[in-house]
């Protein structure tokens, strides 16, 4: 599931949606995407999660979005 979010969550917000391998997007929280990168390794999704940062055109103006994806690895066999 993609969940947006137009502001940072704390970690009992966003330790569920890790758990349920779900994709968060943060908006208008591209400054803080250190802080996001490393919440979710504090919370021990480091490995399964990546953190990216872009920026695109909205309709009020060039917008910063944060999103937390999750890593798709290869079956092993």
């Amino acid at each position: 599931m993609k969940c947006v979010y137009t502001r940072r969550l704390s970690d009992d917000e966003l330790r569920p949606h890790l758990e349920r391998g779900d994709a968060v997007v943060f908006k208008e929280a591209a400054k803080a995407w250190h802080e996001i990168e490393r919440q979710v390794e504090r919370l021990g999704f480091g490995d399964a999660y990546a953190v990216s940062r872009t920026r695109r055109a909205g309709a009020t103006g060039e917008e910063g979005i944060t999103r937390v994806s999750p890593v798709h690895t290869k079956p092993e066999g």
